[in-house]
């Protein structure tokens, strides 16, 4: 978060008010792994966020975005015989800081102009924290009980690190706005998060494979993703109470 932080301002050191806007989002999180490696529309769990943007012009703006989604999945609820056979399941949160750019398909100038509505996309670099949790054998598990199978001296030997909760995402997505009347903006917005890890999930195929430890057998997917979708509000910050724009 303090990088983003850091990014804004070294950006936009002479930014004006009325360039700024801040806003919320609140929705429906889902999640792409080992246990759910085919369906991008497998939301069952909820998803927040808050955004501080700063608009360059009326089509394009960057956002420090800061997320909240939490996730699970269980292969007892699986189509996949083999899979409720394995019987793996998690639950969990994904935490992000990202920086945004987002481009607008219309000219999109609160109280003014002829358009009031645009849809748009965007696209940036994130990072993340997470921490699954999984029952398995009668117990429940945490991050610290995944780590011991990997000190082991015969993973150690084979080269396999041991993960880490912090992870690098791409996120990406679409949406639409309305602005409602002068700096009340609403809409609704679809976001995928590719991230540079196989552990969201706390499987993984590059693990030991041992019996008594099922939950670390995975299907061998390279790394996790997850996804939202839901509601946004924003407001924009007009100086001296009127909408100014750059041209």
């Amino acid at each position: 978060m303090l990088f983003v932080a850091v990014c804004m301002l070294l950006v936009f050191p002479k930014a004006n008010a009325q360039d700024w806007e801040i806003g919320a989002f609140v929705g429906a999180s889902g999640y792409m792994g080992d246990l759910n490696p085919e369906n991008p529309l497998a939301y069952n769990d909820v998803g927040v966020a808050l955004s501080g943007k700063y608009n360059l012009n009326a089509t394009w703006g960057i956002r420090a975005n800061f997320s909240y989604s939490r996730m699970h999945a269980d292969d007892k609820h699986s189509a996949v015989a083999q899979r409720r056979e394995r019987g793996l399941n998690f639950s969990g949160y994904v935490a992000e800081a990202a920086v945004l750019v987002d481009f607008n398909f219309f000219r999109f100038l609160p109280q003014r102009g002829r358009r009031s509505y645009t849809p748009y996309l965007f696209a940036g670099l994130g990072g993340i924290h997470f921490n699954p949790e999984w029952t398995a054998s009668g117990g429940r598990f945490v991050w610290k009980d995944m780590l011991q199978g990997f000190e082991k001296d015969d993973v150690a030997d084979e080269g396999i690190k041991k993960p880490t909760r912090y992870a690098l995402a791409i996120p990406f997505g679409a949406g639409f706005k309305y602005n409602l009347r002068g700096p009340w903006t609403v809409g609704v917005e679809v976001g995928y998060r590719q991230t540079f890890t196989d552990y969201l999930d706390a499987v993984s195929g590059r693990k030991p494979q041992e019996t008594e430890k099922r939950w670390l057998q995975g299907d061998g997917r390279p790394t996790d993703s997850y996804m939202t979708a839901g509601f946004t509000i924003s407001y924009t910050i007009f100086k001296g109470g009127c909408p100014e724009w750059r041209n």
